[in-house]
């Protein structure tokens, strides 16, 4: 990984930053992060840094979880090294390093001294072996011979405005959205579950987008536990000139049913176009997990297929549709029946043995990965 590390340092030599002088000490930062670029994680995911995902970097990165040796944590995973340099500056300007711009203008030793106590809980200690390895930082600068690096074309037009409801949120009714509905064996809860397979849809979908050259901007409807009405979560399509709506569910029953349906408006302006759209959603879904659920593979009955329902979340007023104009489709998938142990056991967001959460991770990463296919097929 010599030869990944030392194109790494190139390109961020010839980067224009608003304090070139503070290259060195950020680029030791990464040597002591990455050893040089040698980590898994730097491998894998281009994140010299060891940047863990937050919200902030969505358009820089995307989220991956990743074994580190505090535990396993979600990660920035960059698609380029220059998404890593431009990703690594927009991290820095996230609000816990306000006021980092202050100690920046004093030198590189102001500004490792004020961010390495936030970056690192070491503290002092951190710092101490940031500037050590300073000299090396500044010789690999030093050594950089000027070579022209091609620009990665950017994607032209107007990006499509996607929109993803994570269902229900909060701790009391609002506007007709309850707080929680079903609810796992263990104990773990509807909106939990779906704002995580909401976040993972987000970046996979940004991701897809960017290998096929689609201009898409994607928009939540909520990013914490927050619960909102009905018509404010479609509000945000019409707010946003949406041409795509999500709402993302689980079901919860009798502890037995399994299946997934996806739903559509009854009083709906542009039904069939909504019917295609959940039935692309619905059989993208049904087919990832019956393929992450060997025991389904031979369940006929298993897809509980698309339906219409009155729904305040689909309703048309709220998404910006009417009789004349009809600019976005929508949705609402039932993923799973989550009271069901057996789907508890795929996609649990929290389970003790550290091995059964990665599995569960990778299952709701490719229910993820499978959702954003079908959202990316409408733009």
């Amino acid at each position: 990984m010599a030869a990944l590390f030392d194109d790494l340092v190139a390109r961020y030599k010839q980067l224009n930053i608003p304090f070139p002088d503070l290259k060195a000490v950020t680029l030791a930062q990464w040597i002591l992060e990455s050893g040089y670029g040698k980590s898994q994680l730097a491998i894998e995911h281009l994140n010299f840094a060891g940047l863990k995902w937050r919200s902030e970097m969505v358009g820089y990165a995307t989220p991956v979880q990743y074994q580190a040796h505090d535990g396993l944590d979600f990660y920035c995973k960059f698609a380029t090294l220059d998404d890593f340099l431009l990703g690594f500056w927009r991290f820095i300007a996230r609000s816990p390093y306000k006021g980092w711009e202050k100690q920046a203008a004093k030198g590189e030793t102001a500004f490792i001294d004020f961010i390495g106590p936030i970056y690192n809980p070491s503290g002092k200690a951190y710092v101490k072996q940031v500037m050590a390895l300073l000299p090396e930082a500044r010789k690999r600068l030093d050594a950089v011979v000027a070579v022209t690096l091609p620009a990665i074309a950017p994607v032209v037009g107007a990006p499509k405005v996607i929109v993803i409801d994570p269902g229900h949120g909060g701790v009391a009714k609002t506007g007709g959205s309850s707080p929680n509905n079903a609810k796992s064996p263990s104990g773990e809860l509807e909106k939990h579950w779906t704002l995580d397979f909401a976040k993972r849809t987000r970046a996979s979908l940004l991701a897809q987008a960017l290998q096929v050259g689609k201009n898409v901007k994607v928009l939540l409807t909520r990013e914490t536990d927050i619960n909102l009405g009905l018509s404010a979560r479609a509000n945000v399509a019409k707010a946003n000139g949406a041409t795509v709506f999500l709402s993302i569910h689980m079901n919860g029953f009798n502890g037995k049913a399994r299946g997934i349906e996806a739903l559509v408006s009854t009083a709906n302006v542009n039904k069939a176009a909504d019917e295609a759209f959940a039935t692309v959603v619905y059989k993208q879904v049904v087919s990832v997990i019956q393929k992450i659920d060997p025991t389904l593979k031979d369940t006929r009955k298993y897809g509980r297929g698309v339906r219409d329902q009155s729904l305040g979340v689909l309703s048309d007023l709220a998404l910006g549709n009417s009789t004349a104009a009809q600019p976005c489709v929508a949705c609402l998938v039932e993923l799973e029946f989550m009271d069901v142990p057996a789907v508890e056991d795929l996609f649990q967001l929290e389970p003790k043995k550290s091995s059964k959460a990665r599995q569960t991770a990778r299952n709701r990463q490719e229910v993820a990965d499978a959702l954003a296919k079908a959202l990316l097929s409408q733009v």
